[in-house]
């Protein structure tokens, strides 16, 4: 439920910032890892950034939805989640560092790492229902005690 809901979350976020404050994502590109990435991000990303910010927005509410349904749509789900979290690993969150180095990895990628270690053994569960049916049942179960 914590992915779903950062995802949701997040989407919120992104289409605010994307309409409304867009300049905050100029300093990601600061911190990829690559040298190819930083110039795409700053010759191709930041110039349509809106549209972007929007489009991640889309993926994040999404992914969350995913997550929220059952079977094979929450492993669909988490494979995004996870693909996302190794591109902002890449990519880092933005503050400025020597890239390659110890604090560059403790702020800009740590987290991400982390969050796809956490994932990971989600693929072995599974999923036969909803979180909204599963909630349902679990709330109706404590009412008929």
């Amino acid at each position: 439920m914590f992915l779903a809901l950062w995802y949701l979350l997040g989407s919120v976020i992104h289409v605010r910032f994307g309409l409304a404050n867009n300049q905050i994502y100029a300093r990601f590109g600061t911190t990829s890892l690559f040298a190819f990435s930083r110039q795409l991000w700053s010759s191709a990303v930041m110039p349509r950034i809106t549209f972007f910010a929007l489009l991640l927005a889309t993926f994040e509410m999404t992914t969350g939805i995913l997550i929220l349904s059952k079977g094979r749509y929450v492993k669909v789900g988490l494979v995004a989640s996870l693909l996302f979290n190794l591109f902002l690993v890449q990519l880092g969150l933005g503050y400025s560092e020597i890239p390659w180095s110890g604090r560059d990895f403790l702020l800009n990628r740590l987290s991400n790492v982390l969050f796809v270690l956490l994932q990971l053994p989600l693929f072995w569960v599974r999923f036969d229902e909803s979180l909204p049916k599963f909630l349902r049942a679990r709330r109706g179960q404590g009412r008929s005690r």
